[in-house]
Protein backbone atom coordinates (compact mmCIF):
# COMPACT_ATOMS: atom_id res chain seq x y z
CA UNK A 1 0.00 0.00 0.00
CA UNK A 2 2.78 2.42 0.89
CA UNK A 3 4.53 1.68 -2.42
CA UNK A 4 1.40 2.55 -4.38
CA UNK A 5 0.97 5.88 -2.54
CA UNK A 6 4.66 6.75 -2.97
CA UNK A 7 4.56 5.83 -6.66
CA UNK A 8 1.43 7.91 -7.33
CA UNK A 9 2.94 10.86 -5.42
CA UNK A 10 6.13 10.68 -7.48
CA UNK A 11 4.15 10.48 -10.73
CA UNK A 12 2.11 13.53 -9.67
CA UNK A 13 5.25 15.51 -8.79
CA UNK A 14 6.89 14.57 -12.09
CA UNK A 15 3.82 15.79 -13.99
CA UNK A 16 3.85 19.11 -12.14
CA UNK A 17 7.56 19.70 -12.73
CA UNK A 18 7.17 18.95 -16.45
CA UNK A 19 4.31 21.43 -16.91
CA UNK A 20 5.25 24.57 -18.90
CA UNK A 21 5.70 27.76 -16.91
CA UNK A 22 3.69 30.77 -18.10
CA UNK A 23 5.85 33.78 -19.04
CA UNK A 24 5.12 37.04 -17.28
CA UNK A 25 3.59 39.86 -19.33
CA UNK A 26 6.45 42.34 -19.99
CA UNK A 27 4.11 45.32 -19.64
CA UNK A 28 2.76 48.01 -21.97
CA UNK A 29 6.12 49.71 -22.74
CA UNK A 30 7.53 46.69 -24.54
CA UNK A 31 7.13 45.77 -28.19
CA UNK A 32 8.02 42.80 -30.43
CA UNK A 33 11.18 41.61 -28.64
CA UNK A 34 11.11 41.20 -24.86
CA UNK A 35 13.33 43.70 -23.07
CA UNK A 36 13.27 46.31 -25.84
CA UNK A 37 11.25 49.52 -25.60
CA UNK A 38 9.38 51.41 -28.32
CA UNK A 39 11.74 54.44 -28.18
CA UNK A 40 14.96 52.40 -28.39
CA UNK A 41 17.52 53.34 -31.00
CA UNK A 42 19.85 51.34 -33.27
CA UNK A 43 23.03 50.24 -31.49
CA UNK A 44 21.36 50.21 -28.07
CA UNK A 45 23.36 48.37 -25.37
CA UNK A 46 21.03 46.24 -23.22
CA UNK A 47 23.45 45.24 -20.46
CA UNK A 48 24.45 48.74 -19.31
CA UNK A 49 24.72 49.49 -15.59
CA UNK A 50 24.65 52.95 -14.02
CA UNK A 51 28.24 54.17 -13.27
CA UNK A 52 29.85 51.14 -14.96
CA UNK A 53 32.64 51.87 -17.49
CA UNK A 54 31.80 52.11 -21.20
CA UNK A 55 33.65 53.01 -24.40
CA UNK A 56 30.96 54.09 -26.89
CA UNK A 57 31.12 57.83 -26.09
CA UNK A 58 30.92 59.27 -29.63
CA UNK A 59 28.22 57.40 -31.53
CA UNK A 60 25.53 54.93 -30.53
CA UNK A 61 25.91 56.09 -26.93
CA UNK A 62 22.61 54.86 -25.45
CA UNK A 63 21.87 51.80 -23.37
CA UNK A 64 19.34 50.36 -20.95
CA UNK A 65 19.99 49.40 -17.36
CA UNK A 66 18.65 46.26 -15.69
CA UNK A 67 15.41 48.05 -14.73
CA UNK A 68 14.88 49.44 -18.25
CA UNK A 69 16.17 52.93 -17.40
CA UNK A 70 17.70 54.87 -20.29
CA UNK A 71 21.45 55.43 -19.87
CA UNK A 72 24.10 57.20 -21.94
CA UNK A 73 27.85 56.52 -22.13
CA UNK A 74 29.61 59.79 -21.28
CA UNK A 75 33.06 61.04 -20.39
CA UNK A 76 33.31 62.46 -16.88
CA UNK A 77 35.78 65.40 -16.92
CA UNK A 78 38.48 65.92 -14.28
CA UNK A 79 38.47 62.36 -12.95
CA UNK A 80 41.24 61.42 -10.57
CA UNK A 81 42.95 59.09 -10.97
CA UNK A 82 42.63 59.55 -14.74
CA UNK A 83 40.38 57.05 -16.47
CA UNK A 84 40.26 56.69 -20.24
CA UNK A 85 36.74 55.32 -20.55
CA UNK A 86 33.33 56.83 -20.15
CA UNK A 87 30.73 55.80 -17.60
CA UNK A 88 27.04 54.96 -17.95
CA UNK A 89 25.00 57.90 -16.70
CA UNK A 90 21.28 58.64 -16.47
CA UNK A 91 19.94 60.51 -19.49
CA UNK A 92 16.85 62.44 -20.46
CA UNK A 93 13.74 60.66 -21.71
CA UNK A 94 14.74 58.89 -24.94
CA UNK A 95 12.66 59.80 -28.02
CA UNK A 96 14.06 57.40 -30.66
CA UNK A 97 15.80 58.42 -33.90
CA UNK A 98 15.31 62.08 -34.91
CA UNK A 99 16.71 64.46 -37.54
CA UNK A 100 19.02 67.30 -36.51
CA UNK A 101 17.11 70.59 -36.46
CA UNK A 102 13.65 68.96 -36.39
CA UNK A 103 11.15 70.15 -33.79
CA UNK A 104 11.34 68.35 -30.45
CA UNK A 105 8.75 67.83 -27.70
CA UNK A 106 10.49 69.28 -24.63
CA UNK A 107 13.90 70.65 -23.62
CA UNK A 108 14.58 67.65 -21.38
CA UNK A 109 14.59 65.00 -24.10
CA UNK A 110 17.30 62.90 -25.76
CA UNK A 111 17.36 61.13 -29.12
CA UNK A 112 19.80 59.71 -31.64
CA UNK A 113 20.58 61.03 -35.13
CA UNK A 114 20.41 58.55 -38.03
CA UNK A 115 24.25 58.48 -38.06
CA UNK A 116 24.39 57.49 -34.36
CA UNK A 117 25.26 60.86 -32.76
CA UNK A 118 23.39 61.68 -29.54
CA UNK A 119 20.86 64.52 -29.78
CA UNK A 120 19.50 66.90 -27.17
CA UNK A 121 16.31 68.92 -27.52
CA UNK A 122 17.37 72.59 -27.49
CA UNK A 123 13.91 74.19 -27.53
CA UNK A 124 13.52 76.60 -30.49
CA UNK A 125 16.67 75.19 -32.15
CA UNK A 126 15.15 71.70 -32.22
CA UNK A 127 17.28 68.55 -32.00
CA UNK A 128 21.01 69.29 -31.85
CA UNK A 129 23.92 66.83 -31.86
CA UNK A 130 25.70 66.91 -28.51
CA UNK A 131 25.30 66.41 -24.80
CA UNK A 132 24.05 68.67 -22.04
CA UNK A 133 25.93 68.60 -18.74
CA UNK A 134 26.79 70.93 -15.88
CA UNK A 135 28.95 73.06 -18.18
CA UNK A 136 26.03 73.47 -20.59
CA UNK A 137 25.55 72.14 -24.11
CA UNK A 138 28.60 70.52 -25.72
CA UNK A 139 28.20 69.97 -29.48
CA UNK A 140 29.38 66.72 -31.11
CA UNK A 141 30.48 66.84 -34.74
Amino acid sequence: MIREIAASTLIGLAALSAAPVAAADPGPMYFDEPGHYANDVPGMIYDAHLTAPCTNMGRFTFGRGPGGEALQCRWIPNQWPPVYTGFWQATYDLKGVQDIGAQCPSPQSAAQAPDGRPLVCMGEQGWQAGIYNREGFTPIN
